[in-house]
This record gives C-alpha cells, structure tokens and sequence, in this order.
C-alpha cells in the first residue's frame, strides 16, 4: 500500500455521485493516483479528472484508483519495465514506439513520485476536484487521448462524440463502446460530486455541443479538415496544444 500520510483523510473527501443511484467514496489513494495521471497525462486537469469520474459511473468500476492505472499509460503496471508489456519477452519488449528507455523511466517516475512532489497546482486542483470545488468542464466525457488516437477511436465509433480539444481530446462514448447508451445520453449534471453539503457539477457552458464521430467520416468524404485548429463550440474554446510525448494508447482499446 502506497503511503497516504500527506494526503487529506476520506473524511476531508467527498463522494461521486450519479442520477441513476451510484454513489462512490472518493479515498486518498483515489487521490494520489489521480493526481499522478493527471500530472502525466498532460492535458486539461479538471478535464481529465472529472473524465475519470464519468468513467467510473459509465463502466460502474468499484474502485477509482484501479480504473486510473488501468487507463492511464502513465501509471499503467502492464507498461512498467516489469510489466507484461514492455519486459524482456513482452509484445513490445525493445520497441521504441512504445518501451524506450526514455518512457520507461518516465512511468517509473509517474508511478512512484509522492504526493509532496507532485506540482502544487496538481494537487490544488486534485484536492479542490475531490471537494467538489471544481466545476466539470467536460459534462459526460468518459475518455480521452491524444489527437491521432481519439480520430481511430470515432471512426470506430461514430456515435461518440468529442466534448472538448485541451491538450488530449475527451470523448463521451455512444452504445457501441459502452453499456447501455453510452454516455452522450446523459444529462450534462448526471455525475456531480458533493462533499460538506457542497456539490460540483458542469461548468457553465460546458457540454452544450458535442462533435459527433460520424463527422469525420463526412470530413474525410469531402476533403475537409475537421476537429483541427481553434473553433468555438457552444461557447467552449478548443485550443491547440503540444501534446507531451507518452501518449500511445495501445492498451486501451
């Protein structure tokens, strides 16, 4: 077990809530490996940690904390210099696309930092998010990648759809990737999370618009360039940003 000791107790957390009942206790080991994701991972903070908390309501994960390493490459196991991935006899063992030496020691840094070196704004959005301090500006959004990755994944899926473009782009999913529905059909306030009487939810604004993955095949029939450079999408500004390296999602899909 991971030393909690600098972290907030359960008790100074709040819970992730759902309209269709669920109802999750947020944990300070959900803290610290959150907060590591969303130092690797790049991207928009608030964004991809409310991204994790849709997520785990979507695929009704019991534990936050796994769903973060299972998603996040960053802290992923199977992508350590020891994991089934990457480790001599691995699929990728060798490769530099995925297992550089460069990558390998970046998880391992991803993976072991403490919560007291963790930049502080990191752990003030962290810590606010977990509070319900912090509005969600990606209502409904339950994934997210780089660019090149999230253009595959609509492809394969047009019924998800893009919420926002900060740094990685952060998709709510449709019935062909996820159960039921999806999450395109929720209402934008369907996951809130509430601690001291206090609740959090989408930011105002956000969520109004969704570009749907279908949209690409028609850019790509008609030559056209969708999704790239700055547009202005019910009232939400997608923004180019460097992506920092790291962000293959062989894993995920």
């Amino acid at each position: 077990m991971t030393s909690t000791a600098d972290l907030p107790a359960a008790s100074q957390l709040g819970r992730i809530r759902s309209q269709g009942g669920r109802s999750y206790q947020i944990t300070p080991d959900d803290l610290l490996w959150l907060a590591r994701s969303v130092r690797y991972e790049g991207g928009n903070k608030p964004a991809t940690a409310w991204t994790y908390a849709q997520r785990l309501v979507l695929f009704n994960n019991p534990n936050l904390m796994r769903l973060v390493q299972g998603h996040s490459q960053p802290v992923n196991p199977i992508w350590r210099r020891d994991g089934e991935k990457c480790r001599p006899g691995g699929p990728y063992h060798g490769d530099q696309r995925y297992c550089s030496e460069a990558q390998l020691a970046r998880r391992d840094e991803a993976s072991t930092i403490p919560w007291s070196r963790l930049p502080q704004d990191v752990r003030d959005t962290i810590v606010g998010w977990a509070q319900g301090r912090v509005p969600d500006p990606v209502p409904r959004a339950t994934d997210f990648a780089d660019a090149s990755v999230s253009t595959q994944f609509l492809l394969r899926h047009p019924d998800a759809a893009v919420v926002s473009r900060d740094g990685n782009w952060y998709l709510s999913e449709g019935a062909s990737s996820a159960p039921g529905q999806g999450s395109r059909a929720w209402p934008r306030d369907y996951v809130t999370i509430e601690y001291n009487g206090q609740s959090a939810g989408p930011a105002t604004g956000a969520g109004l618009f969704n570009i749907p993955g279908w949209a690409l095949w028609v850019g790509i029939a008609s030559g056209a360039a969708l999704l790239v450079g700055g547009a202005i999408a019910g009232g939400v500004v997608w923004r180019r940003r460097r992506v920092k390296p790291n962000r293959r999602r062989v894993s995920r899909r």
